[in-house]
């Protein structure tokens, strides 16, 4: 049976992850993804952008699982089934890289495995998106980090990441839809991102909302640093490089 690669995707909320998630399936044909919120005690407003906000045992449980069926059985949940589960329209999501770009890294990812076709792909990818993967500790065990082969953060300015937020109409979760309060972003989303990555930042200060000139930003441990402020088809082959050459490693 082919063998699996869980990667992961973290950032701070609005960097651009569930957007790249859903071009690299475009990319990687056998691929699969993977409500009691608390309450900030600054604002009294439910807190979505902490560890204490994830089912991080069921997220664990849902990544070996995967893993098992992927390379016990080599059976592939539906991908229209993982797409829906976004926010994200698909002419947005389609809008964000051109049918040439596509198709040029659609042939890179065919030269670098030496295959001839998709239906050639040597492993199966479980794509695990999250805000909080790569948080202070997530090497420990227990959390989805330690879950991933490999992955990439994906960060962007805080002006960027700012106006991305507040211009999202809101989120559709179990219970409804969420709208942020005013202030949100700085009182909460901000605030959690540098508190929950403090490791991650000292290792990588631009990931603190520098200004990216580019879409490599560097590592930490076998997780890539990228940044969405460069342009998207440079930050998704960023992602792409990261996954072949943990394929790479195996060999």
């Amino acid at each position: 049976m082919p063998e699996t690669i869980v990667f992961g995707l973290s950032g701070p909320s609005s960097s651009g992850k569930t957007t790249v998630a859903l071009n690299l399936i475009k990319l990687f044909p056998r691929t699969v993804p993977d409500a009691h919120i608390p309450i900030n005690p600054k604002t009294k407003d439910q807190d979505w952008d902490c560890p204490e906000a994830f089912d991080m045992d069921a997220m664990v449980s849902a990544i070996q699982s995967a893993r098992r069926q992927l390379e016990g059985k080599g059976s592939i949940e539906s991908r229209t089934s993982y797409a829906s589960q976004w926010a994200n329209p698909a002419a947005d999501v389609d809008r964000m890289l051109p049918t040439e770009a596509l198709n040029a890294l659609r042939n890179m990812v065919l030269q670098k495995l030496h295959i001839s076709s998709a239906e050639e792909m040597p492993f199966s990818l479980v794509l695990v998106d999250g805000i909080l993967l790569f948080y202070d500790d997530f090497d420990e065990s227990s959390t989805p980090g330690a879950e991933c082969d490999a992955g990439v953060f994906i960060c962007a300015q805080y002006k960027t990441l700012k106006q991305r937020r507040e211009a999202r109409s809101g989120y559709v979760t179990k219970e409804g839809i969420w709208n942020d309060p005013p202030g949100y972003f700085d009182n909460v989303v901000w605030p959690n991102f540098v508190k929950y990555h403090c490791k991650l930042i000292a290792a990588n200060p631009e990931a603190e909302g520098g200004k990216h000139a580019s879409a490599s930003l560097g590592h930490f441990g076998n997780v890539a640093i990228c940044s969405s402020d460069a342009p998207f088809a440079h930050t998704l082959e960023a992602c792409v490089e990261s996954i072949i050459n943990q394929w790479n490693c195996r060999q």
